[in-house]
């Protein structure tokens, strides 16, 4: 097991634990409201034994994550926060959620991600709650997260908020959310604030339309005994987004993805092998672009700064990997910019640019320079070689100061073709690498 930490939405820090091998395909497991990323745990080890890289998640407010500064657990932060994780991802992932782990990836997906996931799993999920039914469920979840003498206070809470249903086997599980204080007393392991769901699950319409955008292919599992999400609720769900699955475990109510591990997994497992296969993905052109650009990812690449000046006098930088040598007769050189830069004009119009290929101890600088917002040059050291030369970044790698030859138009990107006048370079160094949205380091055999 590996820790990970992402940054969610507003820059608040999301912990997570990872499973098996980064190069595998992603399965990211988000649980409920009041569970945190160990409930998961079982299912992303048998995950991981099946050759996927499964990554459990605590929601913002809960176990180990950032509480939120402003206060902020709606759904839209919520979303937000699993944009960004698979958004950070090398290659499409599936997600499982669980309860409002499984609302917040329906928002996410039927909203603004349909081309960042590879399916969907959504466990004990509904979009349509009765009053009283919300009534009970909160004034059960509040006494079971406030400060309990006993593990068993904390499960005889959990029975009273479902007492129609088997009581929960795997209480360790459910335990884990919670952290005994100084005196003894078992204390919930999150900000109190995340409790209030306030109108989360009754954003019905919205939450509707968001099902009906799905594309990607959907498995939606309940356990037989579950007293507020009937077969029926899950019936007419499943009429909303087209080619939706549907699987049922007997016997479980709640909590069915601990409690009847193996045989949860066993439907996920299935699902995974029939939807996501572990086989060379295909892009036909025209298809989705995510795949095209992992393919185009497994061409290891250095990592580059291209600066110029402004027209103000004023340095300008942006990391890269898009540059290659063009010519030696006469020395040419490329990068390429996307168009929605919002340096492109600069560099159009400066016409001369520099590449500062980087080594290996300089990914903190291939960092800041990634960054949208923020002082890229302050206390770097760098320099303008020549009267007419652009910003040579000191230590690098190698250095090619160049002017404008070309410029050429190239599809979301405009091609830049440089003239080189000056090179620099340090022999003796290693390459900083970049191979599958990571960065990486030589290996010598």
């Amino acid at each position: 097991m590996e820790r990970r930490d992402f940054e969610g939405f507003g820059g608040v820090r999301l912990a997570a634990d990872a499973f098996g091998s980064p190069d595998a395909p992603p399965v990211v497991l988000v649980p409920s409201g009041g569970q945190t990323r160990e409930f998961w745990h079982g299912s992303a080890k048998a995950l991981a034994e099946a050759g996927r890289y499964a990554i459990c998640v605590d929601l913002r407010g809960h176990g180990d994550s950032d509480h939120a500064a402003d206060g902020r657990y709606d759904i839209d932060s919520y979303a937000h926060d699993l944009h960004a994780i698979v958004a950070a991802l090398p290659s499409r992932a599936l997600i499982v959620g669980g309860g409002l782990g499984a609302i917040t990836a329906l928002v996410t997906v039927g909203e603004s991600a349909p081309h960042l996931v590879s399916g969907l799993v959504l466990v004990d999920i509904n979009i349509w709650f009765e009053e009283d039914v919300l009534k009970r469920l909160h004034t059960a979840f509040l006494e079971r997260t406030v400060r309990a003498s006993s593990p068993e206070q904390i499960a005889q809470a959990i029975v009273a908020a479902h007492p129609d249903e088997p009581a929960p086997r795997a209480t360790d599980r459910l335990l884990s959310a919670f952290a005994a204080d100084e005196n003894g007393r078992l204390e919930w392991r999150g900000d109190h604030r995340a409790l209030e769901f306030g109108d989360l699950y009754r954003q019905q319409e919205r939450l509707g339309v968001a099902a009906s955008r799905i594309v990607a292919p959907v498995m939606l599992i309940r356990g037989s005994l579950n007293s507020t999400i009937s077969n029926e609720t899950l019936l007419r769900l499943q009429s909303m987004i087209p080619g939706a699955e549907l699987g049922e475990i007997e016997g479980a109510g709640h909590f069915m993805g601990a409690d009847r591990e193996d045989s949860f997994n066993s439907i996920l497992l299935d699902f995974l092998e029939r939807h996501a296969p572990r086989k060379p993905l295909s892009y036909i052109g025209g298809s989705e672009p995510r795949v095209l650009r992992d393919a185009l990812g497994c061409f290891g690449t250095g990592v580059t700064i291209i600066t110029t000046f402004d027209g103000a006098g004023q340095p300008i930088g942006l990391t890269a990997n898009s540059f290659t040598s063009v010519s030696l007769d006469p020395p040419l050189i490329l990068f390429s910019l996307s168009k929605r830069s919002a340096n492109l004009d600069t560099f159009t119009e400066a016409g001369r640019f520099a590449v500062n290929v980087l080594h290996i101890g300089q990914q903190p600088l291939a960092n800041r320079f990634a960054q949208r917002d923020g002082p890229r040059f302050e206390g770097v050291d760098w320099s303008a070689r020549s009267e007419e030369g652009c910003p040579i970044l000191g230590g690098t790698l190698a250095s090619f100061d160049c002017r404008n030859h070309a410029v050429h138009d190239g599809g979301d990107h405009l091609i830049f073709i440089g003239e080189v006048h000056h090179a620099w370079f340090a022999p003796h160094r290693d390459p900083l690498l970049y191979f599958r949205g990571k960065y990486r380091r030589l290996h010598f055999t």
